[in-house]
Formats: C-alpha cells, sequence, structure tokens
C-alpha cells in the first residue's frame, strides 16, 4: 500500500511538472510571436438609454484586447457595468413594484472590428454576447437574467496612448420575471435596452511590457 501511495504521488507530481512546463512553454510561443502586434486597452464610459428617459446615467468599465493587421484591429471586448448613479427606478402600485429595465446591469463579450478612416479616427462595429440581470431579493430568487445577442457601432480618435469614442450599444431584453418579496409582488417584464455611451481609454503594447521584463531579467 506505502508503494502504491509512492507511485501515486510521484505519477502526480511529474504530471504538474508536465503540466508546468506546457504552460511556460504556451506563454514563451506568445511573447516571442504574438505579443508584439497585440495591444491592451483598459477604461471606463459614461452614458446614458437611449430613447427613454433616465437620471441616473449608466457607467461601464471595460478592457479590451486588440491585434493589429494591414486592414485594421480586430479584437475582443469584456464589459460591466449599471447605473452611473446608484439607486433604482421601479414604479411601485399598490403591492406590485415593476422594475425598470433602464436600471438593469450589464455584462457584455463582444468582437470587434476598428478600422481606420483617417489618421486619427476610425469606426468600429462589433458582436458578442450580453447578460442583462438585476438583483430582486425575493423568497425563492436573489438575481435574475437573461442572456443576449449584442451588437453595436461606435466611431472614435486616438491621440498617441489615448482613445475617446461614442458608441452604441444594444444589449437585447430583460428578463421575464414574477416573484414576492414579503407582501409584495417583484414584476420583471421583457423590454429592449440600448445604450449611448462615451469611452475613455489608454492602450498598453502587451510586446513592449514582455520585452522590458526580459531585459530586466537579463540585468
Amino acid at each position: 500500500m506505502q508503494k502504491r501511495s509512492v507511485f501515486k504521488y510521484l505519477f502526480q507530481s511529474a504530471n504538474k511538472i508536465k503540466q508546468t512546463l506546457f504552460i511556460i512553454c504556451c506563454v514563451g510561443v506568445f511573447q516571442n510571436n504574438y505579443a508584439q502586434n497585440i495591444d491592451l486597452e483598459i477604461g471606463a464610459a459614461i452614458g446614458n438609454v437611449i430613447d427613454e428617459e433616465h437620471s441616473l446615467g449608466k457607467g461601464e468599465i471595460f478592457f479590451s484586447v486588440l491585434k493589429s493587421y494591414n486592414f485594421g484591429d480586430i479584437g475582443i471586448d469584456f464589459s460591466t457595468g449599471g447605473n452611473f448613479i446608484p439607486g433604482t427606478r421601479s414604479i411601485m402600485e399598490e403591492n406590485i413594484e415593476t422594475l425598470s429595465q433602464n436600471d438593469s446591469k450589464f455584462l457584455g463579450v463582444a468582437i470587434l472590428y476598428r478600422h481606420t478612416i483617417k489618421k486619427h479616427f476610425f469606426i468600429e462595429p462589433r458582436v458578442g454576447y450580453a447578460s442583462l440581470y438585476s438583483f430582486v431579493h425575493t423568497d425563492n430568487t436573489r438575481r435574475i437574467s437573461q442572456s443576449n445577442f449584442t451588437a453595436g457601432f461606435g466611431v472614435g480618435g486616438k491621440i498617441e496612448r489615448f482613445t475617446v469614442s461614442l458608441r452604441y450599444q444594444y444589449y437585447g431584453k430583460t428578463a421575464n420575471f414574477e416573484g414576492l418579496k414579503d407582501n409584495t409582488i417583484i414584476r420583471s417584464n421583457s423590454r429592449s435596452l440600448g445604450l449611448i455611451l462615451l469611452r475613455f481609454s489608454y492602450r498598453f503594447r502587451l510586446g513592449n511590457l514582455f520585452s522590458k521584463k526580459q531585459e530586466n531579467n537579463k540585468e
């Protein structure tokens, strides 16, 4: 039994070493072959719901990974956001509270294409996945969400490493839901949500970060 335990431990250790070596090799290949043309863009946005009044506004934080080609940049964008000013604008009628779709929080992952139309200006269509969600804290449900197809279009400009863009984003529809909280019925209707967002971001060249790290290691 002790021999089996020793062999099992050695086998598990060997597997861990192989996995670690594989990860190190992948990172090395990425640094040498791909990172030179890849940028990381990090930023925040402020905006509002389009075509409807929403006094709380909407805010967003995001990061994008972009790879440059001769025909433009292709990337993937990760974003999350909600009301810029904390609070809700639900409607209360007798014992029924109807949630406003404009209060929905959102998560998004999108593939984008950034095409330069002038030296410092670009257009940017994008498509992807989005989740609209709200916290309801009813008897049986804490959080409701709805998965959606998302699409957007933006225009912007770049000055060195700073980027400013204005984007319209359609996030899909909110969830249909009805639950009970104490003696109050909490209701969410399926409604569309579209936002207009002004984005500010800073761009890091990943290849430069890796090259500086390698130079420091050599020293």
